[in-house]
Order: C-alpha cells, then sequence, then structure tokens
C-alpha cells in the first residue's frame, strides 16, 4: 500500500516498497532491472501518491516560468540581432498559409507549388495558425517554441520533486539550461519544441503508470515529425521490459508502422520529388545494403562526433545510465548513427533536446530509487546539504549548469544586446526601403526579418532554389561578406555585376549590404 505521507515531513520514514515487490531486489544490485521480474511497482520504484503542497507547486511554477521568461528573451534577442535565418522562415512561410486556409507551400524551398508535408511530416504546425492569423510575426513562432520548451520543464520539475524533494528543483534547472535545451533556441525554431514538450508529458504518464495518457501522448508525437515514431518504439522497448506485453506491442508495431507509412506513403504523396529525400542523403557513391549499414553505425559511433555525443549524454544522465528509462533513446540513436548525415552527430543543432528529456527523468528515477535501496530518509538527505561536503556538492552543481549554459549562445546573445550592432542599423534601412508583399531575394542572415512582410528567397552561389529553379525577383539584398570567415565571397561581387547587366539598378549601400531593384513594369 503506498505511504500518503509526503516525503518532507520530518517524521516520516523513506517511501515504503508495496509487499508485491521482491525482498531480494535491492540485493540484487543496481541491474537487478535485467534479471528480475518487475513488482507491482514496476521499473521505477513506488509511484509517489501524496500530493504535491501549495508551496511546492508553486516552487515548480516558478521554475517553469522563469525558463519561459529566459526562454523568450534569448529569443527575441537573437531576432533583434538578425540572428533568424532560414528554417524559421520555412515554417514561417507553412504556418502563414495554414492561418489563411491554404495548403503549406513553402516557396523559399521552390517556386513552383512545394507543399512542406512532402518534405517532413509536422501537421502540428497548425496549432500555431490561429495564433499567427492574430499575430503574423516570427515572434509567434519564437514564444511559441519558449512556451513549449517551458511545458517541459514544468513536466521535468514536477516528476523529480515528486520523487525526490527539493533536489528535484535543481534537477528542474539543470534540465531547463542544458546544452541539449538550449541548442534549440540557438537555431532558429523548429519542431524539436513539441517533441520535447510531448515527450517530457509521455515519460511522466510513463513513470506513473497511467497507460491511458502515454497512448494519447505517443500519438501527438505522431503529428509532430516523421521520426518521432522512434521515440514512441523507445518508449516500446521499456515497456516490453515491463512484461506489459499487449501495450509494448501495440507501441512497437505502431511505431514502426507509422515510420513506414509517413516515409513511404504520406510524405512521398506531398513531395514535390514523389519520393522521402532524406532517405537520399549523403554521399551518393556510399554503398547500400545491411553489412554497409554496419559499417556505417561504426564509423560514426568511433568518429570524434560520435564519441563526443555519447559522452556528453553519458555525463548529462550520469547516475540515470542505470535506468531502463535510457532506452527511450536507443532507436533515435541507431537511426541517427546509422545516418551519413554529419549533422546528426553535431552537437551544435536542435537534435539533442528530445535526449535532455530522457537523460534527466532517468536521472530522476535512478536517484530516487538508489535512496530507497539504500534506505536513505529525507531526514539524512537534508543533513548531507546542510553539511560542508552538500555546500561543496552544491557549488560544484553550480558550477556544472554554468558550464552547459557556456556551451550555447545565450552568454553571447545577451553580451551582444549591451552593444551597438551596425548590422541590424543597416540592414533595417535597406529593409524600409522594400515595398510590403514585394518578393526579395536576400542574404540568408536577413531571412527571419523580412519573412514577415515579404514572399523570400535565398541568395546563394547557384543563384536557384532547392529545386534547381532559377531566382526569380525584383528586389535583391546581397551581402556582400556573406560566409563565414575567409569564406570565398568572389561569387558575390560576380552575381551584382550579371544583376547589374541584366537590367537591375543599385537602390542603395548600407555597410556591407547593398540593395539591387529592377522594374518588372
Amino acid at each position: 500500500m503506498r505511504s500518503p505521507v509526503p516525503e518532507s515531513a520530518a517524521p516520516s520514514p523513506p517511501l515504503p516498497v508495496r509487499r508485491s515487490v521482491p525482498r531480494d531486489r535491492a540485493a540484487a544490485g543496481r541491474w537487478a532491472w535485467l534479471t528480475t521480474p518487475p513488482g507491482a511497482d514496476g521499473l521505477f520504484g513506488p509511484v509517489p501518491t501524496a500530493e504535491l503542497s501549495r508551496g511546492r507547486r508553486l516552487a515548480i511554477w516558478t521554475v517553469s516560468v522563469a525558463a519561459f521568461v529566459v526562454y523568450a528573451y534569448d529569443s527575441i534577442l537573437r531576432h533583434l540581432q538578425y540572428k533568424t535565418t532560414i528554417d524559421i522562415t520555412i515554417f514561417q512561410q507553412a504556418i502563414a498559409n495554414y492561418a489563411q486556409g491554404r495548403t503549406p507551400k513553402v516557396l523559399i524551398k521552390s517556386q513552383e507549388p512545394f507543399n512542406s508535408l512532402g518534405d517532413h511530416f509536422t501537421p502540428i504546425m497548425m496549432v500555431l495558425a490561429p495564433f499567427y492569423r492574430i499575430w503574423p510575426s516570427v515572434m509567434t513562432l519564437l514564444l511559441a517554441q519558449a512556451v513549449m520548451l517551458a511545458v517541459a520543464v514544468h513536466v521535468v520539475t514536477r516528476v523529480a520533486v515528486r520523487r525526490l524533494g527539493g533536489l528535484g528543483y535543481y534537477i528542474g534547472v539543470a534540465f531547463a539550461l542544458s546544452w541539449g535545451v538550449l541548442k534549440v533556441l540557438d537555431f532558429d525554431f523548429h519542431e524539436a519544441c513539441f517533441t520535447v514538450a510531448f515527450l517530457a508529458l509521455a515519460l511522466e504518464a510513463l513513470l506513473d503508470d497511467r497507460p491511458g495518457r502515454l497512448v494519447l501522448w505517443c500519438g501527438a508525437l505522431l503529428l509532430v515529425k516523421e521520426d518521432t515514431p522512434l521515440f514512441i518504439a523507445g518508449i516500446g522497448l521499456v515497456v516490453l521490459l515491463q512484461r506489459r506485453w499487449a501495450l509494448a506491442i501495440g507501441l512497437l508495431a505502431g511505431s514502426v508502422l507509422a515510420f513506414g507509412l509517413l516515409t513511404m506513403v504520406v510524405i512521398p504523396w506531398f513531395s514535390y520529388t514523389g519520393t522521402y529525400t532524406y532517405f537520399a542523403l549523403g554521399s551518393a557513391a556510399a554503398p547500400s545494403g545491411p553489412f554497409a549499414l554496419g559499417q556505417t553505425v561504426l564509423a560514426n559511433l568511433f568518429s570524434l562526433n560520435g564519441l563526443t555525443l555519447l559522452a556528453a549524454l553519458a555525463v548529462t544522465a550520469a547516475l540515470g545510465l542505470r535506468s531502463p528509462l535510457m532506452l527511450v533513446m536507443l532507436p533515435t540513436l541507431v537511426a541517427r548513427f546509422a545516418s551519413q548525415r554529419e549533422v546528426y552527430l553535431e552537437m551544435k543543432y536542435y537534435y539533442d533536446g528530445p535526449l535532455m528529456v530522457v537523460c534527466f527523468l532517468a536521472l530522476a528515477v535512478a536517484i530516487a530509487q538508489r535512496r530507497q535501496r539504500r534506505g536513505i530518509t529525507p531526514q539524512r538527505v537534508r543533513a548531507f546539504w546542510t553539511s560542508p561536503q552538500g555546500l561543496a556538492a552544491g557549488l560544484l552543481l553550480a558550477v556544472v549548469i554554468d558550464y552547459q549554459v557556456h556551451t550555447t549562445e545565450l552568454p553571447i546573445t545577451v553580451a551582444a544586446s549591451r552593444e551597438e550592432c551596425q548590422f541590424c542599423t543597416a540592414a533595417e534601412r535597406i529593409s524600409a526601403q522594400i515595398p510590403d508583399g514585394a518578393r526579395v531575394i536576400a542574404d540568408a542572415g536577413l531571412l527571419g526579418n523580412l519573412t514577415d512582410r515579404h514572399p523570400v528567397l535565398v541568395a546563394g552561389p547557384e543563384w536557384t532554389d532547392s529545386t534547381h529553379l532559377p531566382l526569380q525577383a525584383d528586389w535583391v539584398v546581397l551581402r556582400m561578406d556573406s560566409g563565414p570567415a575567409g569564406a570565398d565571397t568572389s561569387w558575390l561581387t560576380e552575381r551584382r555585376a550579371l544583376l547589374l547587366a541584366q537590367g537591375y539598378r543599385q537602390l542603395d549601400q548600407q555597410g556591407t549590404l547593398v540593395l539591387l531593384h529592377r522594374d518588372s513594369s
């Protein structure tokens, strides 16, 4: 029988274990879940039944609201500093069409009709259409992303506090400022924010033994992107360890079926090419087949990026590596290591945000189970954290969070807000001269700030869109120093000369930005 007494009560013993759990469970060791049949408490220990106090609920809300403020502030600063680029433009164009009740066509991908559902299956973006209709700005997308990430922070903190008490707040804050979550903010706007939130809610349902809610949130994950069935398959593996055969088979079979249908039927049906193009990315000369796939996995596994990613996940999860909850990320990691796209292993994009949910929830569960196994009472926990060793540990944990934050662009963005941005001023002066609604070919660094008022295309050396159609627009903004330091920018000088020869006129130059226009009347 579960104890109704909250863990924080001073005279309280540790949360009792139900009688149905074998007494030799603790003696079996830290890896007992591999060999011992789960009892009524499952793989993750007793489900806390005591209601959180009003003070703790308020504290959890404080953590999540503070996270939202940080996320929103960082996102708005990045936008004002012209750091929102191609990806947010893709989503803005799709959502703007949803908001008008139209097919989600994306001009920046192709000047022929290009349905975004034929690129990635992201129908969840329809949810943002009413909000975009009210406030037609990319800020709507950025704030929505901040909200969804804050939802995940709230859920992770709630789970951690219910199982760990005060330490749960640290886990919530550490998750909120983790490298994987902040990288989502560093890279425009993406559907990954929904994955992070829905995965957190699904895993909370799994840990709280609520199969109905688990299935509901797994269903929501299917609406986010075609690769989210991989997380559902990982959840199915965990449920399989729980020996809940019907639910496990349903999740595993459903995830495989969904992944197959989305990538081989649904997306090709909407696609410009009639195929799922991301299966074809990588080296064209690369061999195929199971043996070649195995070679790719091994090569990526022992590459610098692969080893760095695994090490970072291991350090982040820490004690959570002992938890079977880590299996949730296994199918996703296998798929990423089997891919020839190096970006999946580089820790500078948004792909690792959902993995943080798994790492931190696994850590919270593992610590709670360790306390239970060793009979550590709340009084002993408080005594440790008020001791010199505990204060030193707290300082170390604060340093860890600070280090995580400084691996992202958040400190750079905040620091830049205190300095004058000459490029931003030049860009504002250039963009103010372009009539609303006019199609513009522009440097990638301007797209996020132009796309609310203009149909935009991205300027590149080939001067074509992703479907190899030549770029066509009456307005062009070139950034003459576009690209990373040391990049070859000779194509920009050549392109400007060619455009002038084709009848464009140079109307203005602000810094390195050049505004060109032709009269098509």
